[in-house]
């Protein structure tokens, strides 16, 4: 007969469940999705140039060890700030090409995001690897609903393009620093004026001559 009382299955028991807990593998405390919106807040608030490891530790009120836990490295996590910030500047262009002319309102949404979030906007599209390709590649969506409206050419609605678009992304890089100088309706005017002068040209099938400065 086993000399086991049932208050001794107990202790076993309990001496089996501690040692389980304590050795088991502890579950994240933060997902993945709460590391990327961490590294985003520090980005709006303090520039790209902030994030690091014990920055986000700190922003998520932890030690740098959960990330390691859910990224491989720092490159990972940066990666994937950058992918949410893309994401986040992509749902700022929704619905874009449904105003006419299309390319004014991707003008003005352009500058608003660099004003409204300007650090993010750095990020994207001024710093070392910055990623214009994502802002040019809706820019030329709307340039295909201006093409259409205005009867267009392919040649044409490229020659627009070209002229257009580092007017836009050049008064949006200086609302970077300097928002108050550009209003939206400074903004708005401006980008009609360029577009309604570079669009007259076309239409009038005039080469523009080639103005060269010259010493007085």
């Amino acid at each position: 007969m086993s000399n086991f009382f049932p208050l001794d299955y107990c202790y076993i028991f309990a001496h089996c469940y501690i040692t389980f807990v304590r050795f088991m593998p502890r579950q994240p405390k933060f997902s993945r999705e709460d590391i990327v919106a961490a590294g985003l807040r520090i980005v709006r608030a303090s520039g790209f140039e902030a994030i690091s490891a014990r920055a986000l530790g700190k922003e998520l009120g932890t030690s740098s060890s959960p990330m390691f836990t859910m990224f491989k490295d720092m490159n990972e996590v940066i990666n994937a700030i950058r992918t949410a910030a893309e994401e986040t500047f992509i749902a700022r262009m929704e619905g874009v090409t449904e105003y006419f002319p299309a390319f004014k309102e991707f003008g003005l949404r352009l500058v608003a995001f660099a004003k409204e979030d300007s650090n993010v906007f750095q990020m994207l599209f001024l710093g070392k690897d910055a990623r214009p390709e994502i802002a040019e590649s809706i820019a030329r969506e709307c340039l295909g609903a201006v093409k259409q409206g205005y009867g267009l050419t392919s040649e044409q609605s490229e020659m627009l393009f070209r002229q257009m678009w580092p007017v836009a992304c050049g008064i949006a890089a200086l609302c970077v620093k300097h928002p108050e100088d550009f209003p939206e309706e400074v903004v708005g005017k401006t980008l009609s004026y360029h577009f309604s002068g570079i669009m007259s040209i076309i239409k009038s099938g005039k080469e523009v001559e080639d103005i060269k400065p010259v010493r007085r």
